[in-house]
């Protein structure tokens, strides 16, 4: 009996090991080899203790299930040098699977050009609750807690909000001083696409919509798609309707601009297959979605 006690707490501490919340895939590249000094094996070994950190950290107290575990992927490209400062640009994609099918849709698209870090070679990445260590272990935790979130806000409506505030109290700790250094993190940076204004335009009251489109778009339109196209597309368009109010209201806003990004050719495939008066009207929304691209949604009715 006791044999079988300890075999069972074994195998139950063994799954906790495996229970982190993320399959992230990394890339570290120096496309302009001029411009940096640094050996190329130490890109190597960055990109290794990224991997590491992002999936072995546990960033949530829930247990997950290996076919629970959200998938992303990190691309860091090094663009300059100086000594062991590194200025960066980061893509960061998550995905998860649509209900039903072998489709994987895009959840969050972020790229980030104002990505600058220190790092020297084997120095592992720390974090610390409630405080800033460094801009590469605080840049990856807050791309963590949003990649989570995100993943979340599609499953339940707002079901994110706790990984949002978390994104959010991250770049409330970072200091004025650090902010000088490190781009992204406050309000009065001149670049509009940052970590502070992804977060805040998200949990800003003013955009209560754009969640709720969230949640429709993926739970209520894509995951129907097999079962019931037509009440999908009718859900999905219900979104579509939701996001054009914000376009229309603030029509430079930098979760609008990520959306339009990552979802217009996926929106585009979605309706090809709607009845001829659900293309003019979907494609009369999406040209208020985005309109800096109007044009291209004409592709659904071809």
């Amino acid at each position: 009996m006791l044999k079988n006690y300890i075999i069972f707490i074994f195998i139950f501490l063994a799954s906790l090991v495996n229970a982190q919340e993320l399959i992230c895939e990394v890339s570290v590249i120096a496309p302009d080899a001029s411009k940096i000094s640094a050996d190329p094996k130490v890109f190597k070994t960055l990109e290794n203790t990224i991997f590491e950190f992002m999936n072995n950290t546990k960033w949530t107290s829930e247990i997950f299930e290996e076919s629970e575990k959200i998938e992303c992927s990190i691309f860091i490209g090094i663009t300059d040098q100086s000594a062991d400062v590194y200025t960066a640009s980061i893509t960061v994609i998550s995905k998860r699977p649509v209900f039903n099918s072998d489709y994987k849709t895009t959840v969050l698209n972020i790229i980030d050009n104002d990505f600058r870090f220190t790092y020297k070679e084997f120095q592992p990445i720390e974090i610390a609750e409630n405080q800033f260590v460094t801009n590469l272990s605080h840049t990856l935790a807050f791309y963590a807690n949003m990649v989570i979130a995100a993943d979340y806000e599609t499953f339940a409506e707002n079901g994110g909000e706790t990984y949002l505030i978390k994104s959010q109290e991250l770049t409330n700790v970072v200091s004025s001083d650090d902010a000088k250094s490190y781009a992204g993190w406050k309000s009065y940076d001149k670049n509009k696409r940052s970590k502070y204004w992804l977060v805040n335009n998200i949990l800003n009251p003013r955009y209560t919509d754009y969640r709720k489109a969230i949640y429709k778009y993926y739970r209520l339109g894509l995951d129907n798609f097999y079962e019931n196209p037509v009440l999908a597309r009718k859900n999905i368009k219900e979104a579509l309707e939701l996001l054009a109010k914000i376009s229309q209201d603030d029509p430079n806003i930098y979760i609008m601009q990520m959306w339009s990004e990552s979802k217009s050719k996926e929106t585009i495939e979605i309706f090809k297959g709607a009845t001829t008066e659900e293309k003019t009207e979907i494609i009369n929304i999406l040209r208020k979605v985005d309109p800096v691209n109007a044009n291209k949604y004409s592709e659904i009715s071809k």
